[in-house]
């Protein structure tokens, strides 16, 4: 294809949400006028169906047989020889794990253009050991000083963004991502919940996803009707079904895999559970709230409780606490847990949401072609109390065709 107006830069396509969000958003900005090619270090993965045939794909056969890290670092050089040989107008990062490789290959290549990565997960976990903590510090602040724009999944992650760097809020901004479809909302009102009641988990079967405490928490309402129902694959999964077992669940416990379409999972549920040790704010809660079906979530991040907060749900339990858990678990099997409009998840619509990234890329696009400085992106501006004021996609298209 000619010079691209974005590169989006991804390992392969993966069952994750943040391979979901970057398809999903490739398809919205190509719709918008932006021409788009999705870099990929192997160009497969179950949510390649999921992208348009107009999007570009170019992959770079760098994988290998390494752990995504590694080959995220390994890949490198191949990714600034992309950005010298295609120079694309502006290079986004998608997530966490592509962001410190997007940012070095970014300044290997000496790319001019701009640069703007995605904080899709915490980057200090608690916990995390003191010399991670300040590799992971170090590493971050020089990857996010190359940003010219900072994507952010909350409010409050503009300022959390400044642990990295005093002067990096004042490139931050919170954007809403693709994750609700009108389907799913259309679909709310069919709503047909099973029986007995389905106790839901859509995620990687992961150590960060922690169904254990979900198991465990399950485990002691025993004496109640339920199925739990693991959508997913994952590195735990060996060790979550000895676990069913050990509890005395593993009839009551089923294994779906990766679920390519989760609305049928999400209207046939009782409740969705999110039993995580950390996140930013994951897709499958606003997924599960458009298509009118309950939540319940352990405090995982800040962005989550804000969001329950703010939609009226019932506030999330503490990290770890099997007993609370299992408390919520309860009030959702009994129907007794607040009810939340599936309204609240339109921030998160697609549409909406792609207007967003549109918006922001175009701007830095215009202010790089121009070679002038508009008044910088508002970073309150996308907040779920203020949608005014986004631009169309006509304008979108206008600001978006800069000339070689």
């Amino acid at each position: 294809m000619s010079r691209p107006d974005i590169a989006i830069l991804l390992d392969h396509f993966g069952a994750g949400g943040v391979e979901r969000v970057a398809c999903l958003l490739a398809n919205g900005l190509q719709r918008r006028g932006l021409s788009v090619e999705i870099v990929v270090l192997r160009d497969e993965g179950p949510i390649r169906p999921l992208l348009d045939p107009e999007v570009s794909v170019h992959p770079l056969g760098t994988a290998g047989k390494r752990a995504r890290g590694t080959r995220m670092i390994a890949a490198i050089p191949s990714v600034a020889r992309y950005l010298r040989t295609h120079q694309p107008r502006l290079l986004h990062s998608p997530g966490n794990h592509t962001n410190v490789a997007a940012a070095l290959a970014a300044m290997l290549a000496r790319f001019g253009g701009p640069f703007a990565p995605k904080i899709t997960n915490p980057l200090l976990k608690a916990g995390l050991p003191a010399g991670k903590r300040r590799l992971r510090k170090f590493m971050y602040r020089r990857a996010l000083a190359r940003a010219e724009r900072i994507l952010v999944l909350s409010p409050s992650g503009v300022e959390r963004i400044g642990a990295f760097g005093a002067e990096l809020p004042d490139r931050a901004c919170f954007v809403h991502n693709p994750y609700v479809s009108d389907r799913m909302l259309a679909n709310a009102a069919r709503r047909a919940p099973a029986h007995p009641p389905v106790i839901l988990c859509v995620g990687r079967l992961s150590r960060q996803k922690n169904q254990a405490l979900l198991l465990r928490a399950a485990a002691r309402l025993r004496h109640r009707d339920w199925t739990v129902r693991l959508c997913g694959n994952g590195p735990d999964e060996g060790e979550l079904r000895r676990l069913a077992a050990e509890l005395g669940i593993a009839d009551r416990v089923e294994f779906a895999g990766f679920v390519a379409d989760p609305v049928p999972e999400y209207l046939s549920a009782a409740v969705m559970a999110l039993s995580s040790r950390w996140e930013d704010l994951p897709g499958t809660v606003l997924e599960a709230m458009a298509c009118g079906c309950p939540v319940i979530t352990t405090a995982s991040s800040p962005a989550l409780a804000e969001l329950m907060h703010h939609v009226g749900a019932l506030p999330p339990v503490p990290l770890g606490d099997e007993s609370a858990f299992a408390g919520a678990l309860e009030q959702a099997l009994d129907g007794r847990l607040p009810e939340v409009p599936n309204a609240a998840a339109l921030p998160y619509g697609i549409d909406a949401a792609c207007d967003e990234h549109a918006a922001i890329f175009a701007h830095l696009l215009h202010r790089h072609s121009s070679g002038s400085t508009p008044p910088d992106h508002d970073r309150t501006r996308h907040s779920p109390q203020r949608r005014t004021g986004l631009a169309p996609a006509a304008a979108h298209r206008r600001t978006a065709q800069v000339p070689d």
